[in-house]
């Protein structure tokens, strides 16, 4: 799991090493969060794991930020966008910003980070 930690401390969007996880060893579930003041990058986590010698079977991502008026989230750390998917609407009211918290799974659609809703029970 060395491995994975440094093919992820590459990309410019890791924290720092301590901040990174291996919740299953046998599985190789793996989570970090990013650094906040940086936008992420499917592909390019996903070019490091592989050049590490790994695959990533599958991602999910948390997101916070202001919804758009196109169906997008754009995030105000980095003013990274990422397009919503999904039936679920996005949980819980606005914070006074008008920031929502997303989640679900963690893809890249027409070159675009895409973030398809999980409804929640």
């Amino acid at each position: 799991m060395y491995g994975i930690k440094t093919a992820v401390r590459r990309l410019e969007f890791a924290p720092a090493s301590k901040e990174m996880e291996v919740t299953d060893i046998a599985t190789g579930r793996f989570v970090f969060r990013p650094r906040p003041d940086r936008p992420v990058s499917l592909s390019k986590l996903r070019k490091e794991i592989k050049n590490a010698g790994y695959e990533i079977a599958g991602t999910r991502i948390e997101v916070a930020g202001a919804l758009t008026g196109d169906g997008r989230l754009r995030v105000s750390g980095t003013g990274q966008v990422f397009r919503l998917e999904g039936d679920a609407k996005p949980q819980g009211k606005a914070s006074p910003e008008g920031q929502v918290t997303v989640a679900g799974a963690w893809t890249v659609k027409d070159g675009e980070e895409v973030v398809r809703l999980e409804a929640r029970p």
